[in-house]
């Protein structure tokens, strides 16, 4: 039960923290939701396909960087007591490295919904009453999934920034330390 309570804790924390910026960016797509309101599905099929391509590459290799660059984080999770602890900064990149992940799983999955929403819904005389609001939700909610998508890459290209950096500093300390 104390296990129950501790996780229920952890990710109200964890959603608090991320209200803000979602607000935002709930804000932005439904402005251009409502200035795309006149786009046909034929004109967002390429918005759709290449958000579910992108979130699909990212999703796949942003996991394939997290076994391959960190397998003593890997080696903890398998068998935690043969493994020293991890340093903070190297968890805190794998911690990004797996929201990345789950926000591409999270895209992926909700373009799929979406998908299915529409072929459910589109020939209801529901739909066709409320078209233009059911359009402005719809594209709203593409555009929110492409600002997650795009935060996605962007968070994952400068965490790769860092890690080249760090590269660099070790080889540079280690040079140092051989000229001594």
């Amino acid at each position: 039960m104390e296990k129950l309570k501790n996780f229920i804790s952890l990710l109200f924390k964890f959603i608090l923290s991320r209200i803000t910026s979602h607000t935002i960016y709930s804000i932005i797509a439904v402005g251009l939701g409502y200035f795309l309101v006149e786009a046909t599905l034929s004109q967002l099929s390429p918005v759709i396909g290449t958000l579910q391509n992108l979130a699909a590459a990212v999703f796949t290799l942003t996991g394939i960087w997290i076994a391959y660059s960190y397998p003593q984080a890997i080696a903890a999770y398998t068998s935690p007591k043969s493994v020293k602890i991890i340093p903070s900064d190297e968890t805190a990149r794998i911690e990004g490295l797996v929201l990345i992940v789950i926000k591409s799983a999270f895209v992926i999955s909700a373009l799929l919904i979406f998908n299915l929403l529409y072929l459910l819904i589109s020939k209801t005389h529901f739909y066709q009453a409320y078209r233009n609001d059911f359009k402005i939700v719809g594209v709203s909610f593409l555009c929110y999934l492409s600002i997650i998508q795009l935060k996605a890459i962007f968070v994952l290209i400068i965490t790769n920034i860092e890690f080249v950096n760090e590269l660099h500093k070790k080889k540079d300390e280690k040079i140092a330390d051989e000229d001594l």
